[in-house]
């Protein structure tokens, strides 16, 4: 039903086949901000994806709508929030509600795209919930055995690290990227074309080729900047979401917090290494100068601060993206735009930027304006959900979190970008508060989880069993 009224609610933009400009969708999994262009680590080398970013805007307040890879793709792909869908969590089944959407797959196919998929886009296929959204769905690529190896002697599943003796030309993304580059080269010209690539690393476990490793020596790592008593002015829910005496006291009594850094680090430089590739191949290909770039990663992740591993929360390592769009003819060369903007800002600039009609049920605002001129005004604030009830909504200057248990935290970007002290409790942030809250949905209007569970965000992958001798999916 919801699929249809989405149909029927279809208001028409008119763009010939032939005028359409092509799309290179470009996911990435579990990529925080550690990429040059936006300064996450001073150590961290991503001269492909700068290169990238370079050619059109870089969003640098950008989020994701749900700090884990199920909720947040399917925010993304849908247009909805999670406490629209009940799609929270890992946990919570995401098929049941896409099935009836129109999500942006199948969207342009429905509007003449040529729409092939590769690597991970939803959080598994079956997340997509329908086999007929892509013209092909190539889905994951086949890797090297990334059963739990232990490498780093944790004995954690895939929250695992370590050099491997295999080729880079072994490993899913690079087949990924040479599936990519033969499309962009060989797709007919008839038809305009919506690439869906996406990247599985630096997905957990962290294994890619010595060669990655040897960028990063060990000797000279830097850790994140961190403050020993973080977690002193944090409510109980934000401590419960942080877990500090789980992966972190793990990780300090195994001694591999420096190892982990290396790790992320030359994970991300094979990551890096691919996304040339890919450009390369467009560059080389008969698209090159009508193509739309989208580039995003599904959410942040944290290596230590507050004393929190993993994505599953809603500070800024988590919530923070890599987003950008090169949207020929629109955007100009080195553009960065400050505005806070998050996911659900995606499918209705797609459509705005493509042509095509835009589905009733997707509210969120174009980012036309932005392209066009970064300093337009733009009154939208970015807003991300991790469990019922538990919400983060950021701002240019402010950071807000409101816990399904009404606690709070509130942090000055302006004067704390480490997000160390909460100011919650002060007296004269009454204002800044609500002002920040009006964002959230009011009681009643947040729907149950798909799961049927409390869906609190506490726990990681909430939902999912651990099948033996496997890690656990997250």
């Amino acid at each position: 039903m919801r699929l249809l009224i989405a149909l029927l609610g279809l208001f028409s933009l008119s763009l010939s086949a032939a005028e359409k400009p092509d799309v290179l969708f470009i996911a990435v999994d579990d990529l925080n901000d550690w990429v040059t262009h936006l300064g996450g680590h001073p150590q961290t080398k991503t001269p492909n994806i700068d290169r990238l970013v370079a050619r059109g805007m870089a969003f640098t307040n950008s989020h994701c709508a749900a700090p884990a890879c199920n909720p947040s793709r399917a925010a993304l792909m849908s247009g909805l929030r999670p406490w629209q869908t009940g799609i929270y969590t890992n946990g919570d089944p995401a098929q049941g509600v896409m099935k009836d959407t129109l999500t942006i797959n199948r969207h342009f196919l429905a509007q003449g795209y040529n729409t092939l998929g590769g690597g991970k886009i939803y959080h598994n296929f079956n997340a997509e919930g329908r086999e007929d959204g892509w013209t092909k769905w190539e889905g994951l690529f086949p890797s090297i055995n990334e059963h739990e190896e232990n490498m780093n002697g944790l004995k954690s599943g895939h929250f695992d690290w370590g050099a491997v003796n295999s080729k880079p030309q072994e490993m899913g993304d690079y087949k990924l990227t040479d599936w990519a580059v033969n499309q962009l080269k060989t797709a007919p010209l008839d038809k305009p074309l919506f690439l869906g690539v996406g990247y599985v690393k630096p997905h957990l476990p962290w294994y890619v080729p010595q060669e990655y490793y040897d960028r990063f020596p060990l000797e000279g790592i830097q850790l994140p900047v961190t403050k020993d008593d973080d977690l002193a002015d944090i409510p109980a829910a934000g401590v419960q979401m942080a877990k500090p005496q789980g992966d972190h006291a793990a990780v300090l009594k195994g001694d591999q917090w420096k190892k982990a850094v290396q790790a992320y680090l030359a994970t991300i430089s094979f990551l890096d290494d691919q996304v040339g590739r890919l450009l390369d191949g467009l560059d080389a290909s008969p698209r090159k100068d009508k193509t739309i770039i989208v580039w995003w990663t599904d959410h942040g992740w944290a290596l230590g601060e507050k004393q929190h591993w993993r994505k599953f929360a809603l500070w800024e390592e988590t919530t923070r993206t890599s987003c950008a769009i090169v949207a020929p003819g629109i955007t100009k060369p080195n553009s960065v735009c400050k505005a806070p903007v998050d996911y659900l800002n995606i499918y209705p600039t797609l459509c705005e930027l493509t042509g095509l009609p835009l589905p009733v049920h997707v509210k969120g605002a174009s980012l036309m304006p932005l392209l066009k001129d970064p300093t337009s005004t733009w009154g939208q604030v970015a807003i991300c959900t991790h469990g019922r009830g538990n919400h983060a909504v950021k701002d240019a200057r402010w950071r807000y979190i409101r816990y399904a248990d009404g606690s709070e935290e509130l942090y000055d970007h302006s004067k704390d970008p480490n997000e160390w002290t909460n100011l919650a409790t002060e007296a004269d942030m009454s204002k800044t508060k609500a002002r920040l809250a009006a964002a959230l949905p009011a009681a009643g209007e947040e729907v149950p989880s798909t799961s049927g569970s409390q869906s609190n965000g506490s726990a990681k992958g909430k939902g999912k069993k651990k099948a033996k001798g496997k890690a656990k999916e997250e």
